[in-house]
């Protein structure tokens, strides 16, 4: 697996486990409630790096939507939060928009940049 992935996939682990302990620490001292804020700015930082090679729209979605899937088990797991046929539908979409959008759907239009059919290019062309 590139580097890249792996940071976005901790970026994802830390963010799921920032989330998770939001809903531990909420009646705890506030100097508890800041491991939280921690965990999430090194979610970011961890992103930030996947962020060099991934392209934006692909690692937002994975970031988000992995942690959202996530997110739903470990409140499933540790809170005994229900996860109703529903709610599984709807984890199960976001799965899919993220490998629709991370398999390149809609490429066809947007193109990469340097492309020639990437806005960018086409504005470039426009100037030159």
């Amino acid at each position: 697996m590139p580097s890249h992935w792996f940071f976005l996939l901790a970026a994802i682990a830390v963010e799921i486990v920032a989330t998770t302990a939001l809903k531990s620490v909420v009646s705890a001292p506030w100097l508890v409630a800041l491991l939280p804020l921690a965990l999430i700015g090194l979610s970011f930082a961890l992103l930030s790096i996947a962020l060099r090679v991934i392209p934006l729209a692909v690692a937002y979605a994975v970031w988000e939507g992995l942690g959202i899937v996530g997110i739903a088990a470990a409140g499933h797991l540790l809170f005994g939060e229900h996860l109703t046929p529903g709610r599984m539908l709807a984890l199960a979409a976001i799965l899919a928009g993220i490998l629709l959008l991370e398999r390149g759907v809609g490429e066809e239009h947007d193109g990469e940049p340097g492309d020639a059919r990437a806005p960018d290019a086409r504005i470039e062309g426009r100037l030159a």
